[in-house]
């Protein structure tokens, strides 16, 4: 009998401008797509690949390869490729509490037209949580969040009750402190750094030490199992702009032989939900309200950026001019037109809302992307 079930949820963190403005991102999100649909196409053992929770790499990808819609269609309809349920990833402080439910129905609508959208509450790198979102993600029939930001300590479990002032509860699953959403992106890469050493050329494990990179994966079990109180892990396959990796099955294979008392599933982030869900019990610790720690330790990065409220605000006053037009004028004025036998003008505004929210990435609106990105 394996004693833990551990889900290897594939993925790419993308954040689409930071570092580099947001074409250069689109360049290299077009070869990740380009390869990840080659190797779909090429191992059915490489199962499944979650993009991040966001719907607009989508819409990115497609402006340039309109010609592959109907494969990606194909996967999505499987379940090998994951998408939604949000169109971005926002910070949830810097926009209205309209703008992200409008975030939550659009990616929705897009996931949903390409035959499948996430019921995963995934919330991996906002800084910080606000108060409602339990609330919100039950509005969409969301019973859970996976998070990150915004708790910190020994104190907090893996798995726990997260609610809202007004009683709305989710089963909250809390990433490793240390490094998130990337637990086992390099697999040794993604140990804490007392336990890097134990392994050579971790940089590039997955294609030149395969043996190596299942000792690796063996000790994140272990560490994954320190606050966990259920037998079921999640283990982020993933990093900001990574690729898939293709010798993962093989990997996965030899882990499933050698190590004794786990089985590793390639999965979906639903998939790891559906089989925590079993697990929640009424005795899980709770979390009420506003997620806001900042407690930076020196093991890792589990930190709410607080800065990101205050740099460039001359960007938050522009998207609050926007966000008061669409809200208070162009939407209640367009709905009384309506009522006056006018036209309602859902295609601008559908559009208007369309750009706003391009906006609202945690790391575009926060204003800690580099000068020409906000330029």
């Amino acid at each position: 009998m394996k004693k833990y079930t551990a889900y290897i949820c594939s993925h790419t963190h993308w954040d689409r401008e930071w570092y580099a403005p947001f074409q250069q991102f689109r360049i290299r999100l077009v070869r990740l797509v380009d390869k990840l649909l080659e190797l779909l196409d090429s191992d059915p053992g490489y199962k499944h690949f979650n993009f991040d929770g966001q719907t607009i790499v989508l819409e990115d990808y497609l402006e340039i390869r309109p010609e592959k819609s109907d494969l990606l269609k194909k996967y999505i309809c499987e379940g090998r490729i994951v998408v939604g349920p949000w169109y971005v990833l926002p910070d949830e402080f810097c926009v209205s509490g309209e703008s992200l439910i409008r975030n939550l129905l659009r990616g929705y609508r897009i996931a949903s037209e390409f035959g499948g959208c996430s019921k995963t509450g995934y919330l991996p790198d906002m800084f910080g949580h606000i108060s409602q979102m339990p609330q919100i993600l039950r509005g969409f029939d969301m019973d859970n969040a996976i998070i990150w930001r915004g708790l910190s300590g020994n104190k907090y479990k893996s798995e726990l009750w997260w609610k809202s002032p007004d009683g709305s509860r989710v089963l909250a699953y809390h990433l490793p402190q240390y490094c998130g959403y990337s637990n086992a992106a390099f697999f040794a890469a993604s140990l804490p750094p007392n336990l890097r050493g134990k392994y050579s050329e971790w940089d590039y494990m997955l294609t030149q030490k395969p043996e190596e990179a299942v000792k690796a994966l063996a000790d994140i079990v272990k560490i994954s199992t320190d606050n966990a109180q259920t037998p079921v892990l999640l283990l982020l396959n993933g990093v900001d702009h990574m690729e898939p990796q293709p010798e993962l099955p093989m990997i996965l294979e030899r882990a499933n032989k050698m190590i004794k008392n786990t089985e590793f599933i390639h999965a979906r982030l639903d998939d790891f939900i559906n089989a925590l869900r079993k697990y929640a019990k009424g005795s899980l610790q709770t979390v009420k309200g506003e997620l806001k720690d900042t407690i930076w330790t020196l093991e890792g990065g589990n930190i709410v950026l607080p800065n990101v409220l205050s740099s460039r605000v001359y960007l938050k006053m522009a998207n609050e001019r926007c966000q008061t037009i669409l809200e208070r004028w162009a939407e209640p004025t367009s709905v009384w037109s309506l009522m006056l036998g006018c036209d309602y003008k859902s295609g601008f505004l559908n559009k208007a809302w369309q750009y706003l929210m391009q906006n609202h990435p945690h790391d575009s609106i926060g204003g800690c992307c580099i000068d020409a990105v906000h330029r």
